[in-house]
């Protein structure tokens, strides 16, 4: 039982979190339906964004406090300077994401997209994934042309033939099954890419809002056991907010851990990823950053000690 609910009024306290319409930011988008913030002292307005990279932007120009995003767009900030810091992991996958091709193009395995156009959302982990699948299959990524496409235009670009192929998440990667049916081949990787969905906002931001931040993860756990507790009701609900069938939602739902955490592990994916970002040119050549100065810790050490597992 929280302090309101045991009739202890909080002081409120207003964030703005911009938030991609996308099943990995379903924790927040739980929290939000179900009440959660607002048992726990938070007036929360919600900022709706296409993903992940959009509602960084966000934050970057001052219009949001907090952002859920993949790790890949706010690897390349900070390598290009901005002062962000990660409150908290809100998701993970290590097989959600697929390269989608057209068999017409003579396309069926990793190694006929060799000199194709491949349709993707540069500087996501969409293009990361992308790097990633084809270093697994021993394949040259430099052999493919990228077509930089937002999110809402993969699957219109592989229906019409703009592109042989396209480099997608959930639930984009099920509508371009459902769309091209048999006339699709579904290529992945798995375990090629650690993805981590983080919450992420400006470092003085999260160093001086402890307290908002506290709650915030506290009714992210809320949520969380509500996925645990009340799955099929949580799934629903869920896609409601997303506007999806939950049949859409189905293979992110069954692909995506849904927990509030701070490991270890992820320092390990932020470096690979810095190492790509450089390589490719979205940022200067540089030391490798120190990115445990960009994982705040103590928001969640406050809330659940037990979910960081950080060597300080």
């Amino acid at each position: 039982m929280n302090r309101r609910q045991a009739g202890s009024p909080l002081a409120i306290e207003k964030l703005r979190i911009a938030l991609p319409m996308a099943p990995h930011a379903g924790l927040l988008h739980l929290a939000a339906a179900r009440g959660f913030f607002d048992d726990r002292g938070l007036a929360v307005t919600v900022l709706a964004q296409s993903h992940g990279k959009a509602a960084l932007a966000e934050v970057l120009r001052g219009g949001a406090d907090l952002a859920a995003a993949a790790d890949v767009p706010i690897v390349v900030e900070v390598l290009k300077g901005a002062p962000l810091s990660i409150a908290a992991a809100v998701a993970s996958a290590s097989n959600e994401l697929a390269v989608l091709a057209r068999r017409d193009r003579a396309i069926g395995s990793p190694a006929d997209l060799q000199g194709r156009r491949v349709g993707v959302t540069l500087g996501t982990s969409g293009e990361y994934f992308l790097w990633a699948f084809m270093v697994r299959h021993r394949l040259a990524p430099q052999s493919l042309t990228l077509v930089d496409l937002p999110p809402a235009r993969l699957v219109q670009a592989l229906r019409d033939g703009s592109v042989d192929a396209i480099a997608a998440w959930q639930p984009i990667r099920h509508e371009a099954e459902v769309a091209l049916a048999s006339a699709v081949v579904s290529l992945s990787a798995p375990d090629a890419y650690a993805q981590n969905y983080v919450l992420v906002g400006r470092s003085e931001f999260l160093a001086t809002h402890s307290e908002a931040l506290r709650r915030l993860l506290l009714a992210l756990l809320d949520a969380e056991r509500f996925v645990q507790e009340e799955p099929q009701q949580a799934k629903a609900l869920l896609a409601a907010r997303l506007k999806l069938s939950t049949e859409a939602l189905d293979p992110a739902w069954q692909a995506l851990t849904l927990e509030v955490g701070q490991e270890q592990a992820q320092l390990v994916t932020l470096e690979d990823v810095a190492g790509w970002a450089m390589a490719r040119g979205y940022a200067p050549a540089q030391p490798m950053p120190n990115f445990l100065a960009h994982l705040d810790l103590e928001a969640l050490q406050a809330a659940s000690p037990g979910r960081v597992t950080v060597v300080r």
